[in-house]
């Protein structure tokens, strides 16, 4: 049950889950400033990003919770639906101010919010992203042995995911680890792993503590008998020189792959710009072939965007445009289609479909593109 009081927007729900239930479904919203969230086992609803309530019957205290700065907007659950993350301050009344990350998915057109997980106590936070299903909440914070008087200057990282509808927390990334999003491909004679942040494919060695996490990832999303379809993970490792014999001698690096973060088959590099929902990377594709997804407005001018196919050898096979089904003059992003039309090259041959940030400046600064691996059938 909802009721409101006041004009600047306060929402009270009533009922306490007890700390058992994170099921923050009482309203259904079309904004995520307006969905439930369970902080510390209790139901927040927010009216226009606030929550304010009576702390006890006669205290005088006030419980008061907010959004904090803008959401991000992104896919985090893996349903191509725009979700949202957020930063949420909550002050129960004493002399504690507690911020956390909670995340706002949309099912069916409304927002269904979710449990916050806590960042600190009078933090300082940075920004909130969404990557590939990922959550980053970066924030500064005091050492442990600084008292609260202290300003916040350690820089910290927090990843979320979500698992079975609830927020969770990403173990702690190994010492010596970063985090590398990009190619992860599984085969005979094949093990290897081509990060965003690098042009070169790297082999995952075979002393790497998250092998078999990644080989058993990649086996459940791909099982059928395709020829090495690229899957899209988030891992955690570190750079190495690459083995002096064996089929790892031809890779011209390494990865040591300490943790398997999060595995998302619609992922790619740009995913803060644009997705690409069919056909998914690493596809089969015939012709023709019919394009859907998602890219920010800013990727479009006067509503298209141009697309490109090449083969295994960077020949032109196809090229024609995407075309926006909504108004494009946005930064949010926009559902797009596009068909293209090609002679098939040889089976089973790997391609590369390429959608083009339209850019009628010219100037090479603002040329981007998303490119994806696929397979002719």
């Amino acid at each position: 049950m909802l009721a409101v009081v006041g004009v600047i927007g306060v929402a009270i729900c009533f009922g306490n889950t007890g700390g058992d239930d994170n099921n923050a479904t009482d309203a259904l919203t079309s904004d995520p400033f307006n969905a439930t969230f369970i902080i510390e086992g209790t139901r927040i609803c927010l009216l226009n990003g606030h929550f304010e309530r009576e702390a006890a019957l006669g205290s005088g205290m006030e419980i008061k919770t907010s959004v904090f700065g803008k959401p991000a907007y992104g896919d985090i659950d893996g349903d191509g639906c725009e979700d949202a993350a957020m930063v949420i301050v909550h002050d129960p009344g004493g002399s504690g101010t507690f911020f956390y990350v909670a995340a706002a998915l949309k099912v069916d057109g409304a927002y269904h919010g979710t449990n916050g997980v806590l960042l600190g106590d009078r933090i300082s936070p940075q920004d909130i992203k969404i990557r590939n299903g990922v959550v980053v909440a970066n924030y500064t914070d005091r050492r442990p042995e600084e008292s609260m008087a202290i300003t916040p200057s350690i820089g910290k990282s927090k990843y979320l995911t979500i698992n079975n509808g609830l927020l969770s927390e990403i173990a702690p990334i190994s010492k010596g680890a970063h985090l590398f999003e990009g190619w992860v491909t599984v085969g005979h004679e094949v093990r290897s792993f081509a990060p965003c942040s690098h042009k070169v494919e790297l082999w995952v060695l075979g002393g790497s503590p998250a092998l078999k996490d990644i080989v058993a990832a990649y086996q459940k999303e791909l099982p059928g008998p395709r020829p090495y379809p690229p899957l899209f993970m988030t891992l955690a490792g570190k750079m190495k020189e690459p083995p002096t014999e064996g089929f790892g001698a031809e890779y011209d690096g390494a990865f040591f792959a300490m943790q398997c973060i999060r595995v998302f088959p619609r992922g790619n590099c740009k995913s803060e710009l644009i997705y690409l929902d069919s056909p998914l990377p690493g596809a089969l594709i015939s012709s023709p072939l019919k394009l859907m997804g998602s890219a920010r407005g800013t990727w479009f001018f006067e509503g298209d965007f141009p697309l490109l196919l090449k083969d295994s050898k960077g020949r032109l096979i196809a090229k024609g445009f995407a075309t926006a089904k909504g108004d494009w003059m946005t930064k949010e992003f926009v559902r797009f289609e596009g068909t293209l039309d090609f002679k098939q090259p040889g089976s089973g041959k790997k391609g590369t479909l390429i959608l083009k940030k339209d850019n009628p400046t010219g100037l090479l600064e603002h040329d981007d593109a998303l490119e994806a691996p696929v397979f002719f059938k």
